[in-house]
């Protein structure tokens, strides 16, 4: 009897999902990948074609997840952006997984768009609603509260140092000042 390739894929994902997260997609190597699933290369290729192809498929299912895992509420985006915040903290592959995409992947993944779309569109039936500022397009609005939840994350390390408790993981305020910038940034405006 064959062995099973449910178990199998489960277990490249999950290697394939660290390996990714530490290295990228150009650092990664697929056969790290199989020692650390325990199977061999051919199943990478057999079960998901191409590293590229694994690589697009391990960051959908993240994004996926965290999608699932933080509803967006549009009329309170910064509580959105606190939940954000907390979930990337206990998941930071996926913060990672995130940033790797953006720098090495400059294309759009099927499954994250339709996600973004979704907010996208909640961000736009608030605005109109006149719950948060309208004056900035949904799209970039989105984009600048992800900026701000990862903010810390992308700023240059020449900066970090400048943070006396730049060697503390994490700082407990940074929440607060995060969901303090997205209340700011979300307010409405008057008109």
């Amino acid at each position: 009897m064959p062995p099973d390739a449910t178990e199998t894929k489960r277990r490249l994902m999950k290697a394939a999902v660290e390996e990714f997260a530490a290295y990228g997609l150009a650092g990664a190597r697929v056969d790290r990948i199989a020692e650390n699933a325990k199977a061999n290369k051919r199943s990478i290729y057999v079960h998901f074609g191409a590293k590229e192809e694994l690589f697009d498929m391990v960051v959908a299912d993240s994004m996926s997840e965290l999608a699932t895992a933080v509803a967006i509420d549009a009329g309170n985006l910064p509580d959105y952006a606190g939940e954000l915040y907390d979930r990337l903290e206990r998941r930071p592959h996926v913060r990672r997984l995130y940033l790797w995409a953006g720098l090495e992947r400059q294309r759009p993944i099927d499954a994250e768009v339709a996600e973004y779309r979704r907010n996208v569109t909640a961000i736009e039936a608030a605005q109109e609603a006149g719950r948060i500022r309208a004056d900035i397009p949904a799209v970039d609005l989105m984009a600048m509260v992800i900026a701000l939840v990862i903010s810390w994350d992308t700023a240059s390390w020449s900066l970090k140092a400048l943070r006396p408790e730049a060697a503390a993981d994490p700082v407990p305020d940074r929440k607060a000042a995060v969901t303090a910038a997205v209340t700011t940034l979300t307010r409405p405006t008057r008109g």
